[in-house]
C-alpha cells in the first residue's frame, strides 16, 4: 500500500505501526528537502520535521482526508514561526536568496538554471511549484493546505509556469541571437 492517504486512514484505524513508518519514510525526506528549498539550514529542517510529525500524529486521526497537505501546512507553519522567532534581517534575507540564485545561475546545466527562474517568481508562485510540482501534491492537496479554492491554486500554477516559460524562451533567444 503506497497511497498515503490509505496508509494514515489504516493507522488511525488499526494502529498499524509499520504502515506508519512505511508513510514517515516515504514523507519526512520529501519534507525536509522541501523545508531545504524554501530557505531553512539542513539541521533546522530535521527539527521541523521532528516536530511536525509529532503534531501530525497528535491531530491526524480526527480528520485523515488529505494527510500530506495536513503534514506540510504543519511543517510550513512551524517555519513561519521558527523564522519570526528567529527575527532574521530583511536585509539579510533578501541577501540569501540573491546568493541562491546567482549560485543556481552559475551552475552549467538546465536544472540549475531552472532553479534560478523558480528564484525570480514571488515566493507565493515559488511554494505552489515545489509544493505541486517538487514535493508532487495534488492541485486539492496544496489548496486545502494553502485554503485556497483548488480553481485559484490550478489557475496559479499555471500562470507561475507560463512566467518560466516565457522566461526561459526569452533568455533562450537572447542567447542565441547573442
Amino acid at each position: 500500500m503506497t497511497d498515503p492517504k490509505e496508509q494514515i486512514l489504516v493507522w488511525c484505524r488499526e494502529g498499524d505501526q509499520e504502515t506508519f513508518r512505511r508513510f514517515y519514510r516515504t514523507q519526512a525526506l520529501r519534507l525536509w528537502k522541501f523545508l531545504i528549498a524554501r530557505g531553512c539550514d539542513p539541521e533546522s529542517a530535521y527539527d521541523v520535521v521532528a516536530e511536525s510529525f509529532l503534531r501530525f500524529i497528535q491531530t491526524v486521526c480526527r480528520d485523515p482526508r488529505a494527510p500530506v497537505a495536513l503534514l506540510y501546512r504543519i511543517a510550513f507553519n512551524l517555519r513561519i514561526d521558527a523564522f519570526r522567532r528567529e527575527r532574521a534581517s530583511v536585509t539579510q534575507v533578501v541577501d540569501d536568496l540573491e546568493e541562491l540564485a546567482v549560485a543556481a545561475a552559475e551552475e552549467s546545466d538546465d536544472h540549475g538554471y531552472l532553479r534560478a527562474l523558480i528564484k525570480g517568481l514571488p515566493e507565493s508562485e515559488q511554494n505552489l511549484l515545489l509544493l505541486r510540482y517538487w514535493i508532487g501534491l495534488s492541485h486539492k492537496e496544496v489548496a486545502r493546505m494553502l485554503d485556497l479554492p483548488e480553481g485559484t491554486v490550478r489557475r496559479q500554477c499555471a500562470a507561475a509556469l507560463n512566467k518560466l516559460r516565457e522566461r526561459w524562451g526569452r533568455d533562450e533567444a537572447s542567447h542565441a541571437a547573442g
